[in-house]
């Protein structure tokens, strides 16, 4: 099943089992989803992946229905419990930032780790990417995404005197120190770059609207069929953000596990 329809696969049981929360999760990143699994089908060389950070277990669920053997961890899971189980989804409990994933030495071909690393205590964030590495076999794959803290809208917020950070993440990256912990941390980077996935689609629309965002003339289309502020900024903005990828929302990274690192220390100054 290619990455699209493997996603698409999951609407049914995230209509049927996810609140109101996970199902706007659901459409409004439909379209970062599909990057990461893309990159999955061309990075995950095995079958097994473990999706560290993982409920509500949309991206577990169609990591599975492409045929990997997926081991979610997540520090609550029983919240969103029955999307992963009914998806045939393992399911490890840990703290990232303290615990031990409960998983062997080298057990994972591939780690998927998008959308966590802002929500990790900086003092702690050495100690999750140790156990990331840890897990993944010799020259396994990682992928990772997380915003960028450095983004157009990020230094327009900035420049107004607000808090450019989302008000859930601990911290945020630029994308420069995504590369310098994964190498601190025994990886070597394969891919980076700065996506513009969701400057094209963060945007004020209905549910079955997101689906077919993904191109500049779209989200025109939208802007002028619904001209909220939002749409309307996004429209005007996309042209910069095209023309200096450093100012678009989201770092992409994918990187190979070349070393293994010692236990990582808490550093508080």
């Amino acid at each position: 099943m290619n990455p699209r329809e493997a996603l698409l696969s999951v609407r049914r049981v995230v209509e049927s089992l996810g609140d109101e929360r996970v199902k706007n999760s659901y459409y409004l990143e439909f379209h970062r989803r599909s990057l990461v699994l893309e990159l999955a089908s061309r990075y995950c060389q095995g079958g097994r992946v473990v999706d560290v950070g993982a409920s509500p277990f949309i991206l577990s669920c169609a990591l599975q229905s492409m045929g990997f053997d997926v081991v979610a961890v997540d520090y609550n899971p029983e919240e969103y419990r029955q999307i992963a189980e009914t998806c045939g989804v393992s399911i490890v409990k840990a703290d990232l930032e303290k615990d031990a994933i409960p998983l062997g030495d080298g057990w994972a071909d591939c780690a998927v780790f998008t959308e966590v690393i802002e929500h990790i205590n900086p003092y702690y964030v050495g100690h999750t990417l140790a156990e990331v590495n840890r897990v993944l076999k010799p020259q396994g794959a990682l992928i990772l995404t997380t915003p960028n803290i450095a983004s157009l809208f990020r230094r327009l917020r900035l420049m107004l005197g607000l808090q450019p950070q989302y008000r859930y993440h601990v911290h945020e990256y630029t994308k420069r120190e995504v590369e310098q912990l994964l190498e601190q941390y025994g990886f070597n980077i394969v891919e980076s770059f700065y996506s513009d996935v969701n400057d094209l689609t963060f945007v004020d629309a209905e549910r079955d609207e997101y689906l077919a965002l993904g191109s500049y003339l779209r989200l025109l289309a939208l802007a002028i069929r619904r001209p909220t502020k939002l749409n309307l900024l996004r429209a005007a903005t996309y042209p910069v953000v095209r023309l200096v990828p450093s100012l678009r929302m989201l770092i992409v990274t994918v990187a190979q596990k070349t070393t293994t690192p010692n236990a990582a220390k808490v550093e508080r100054w």
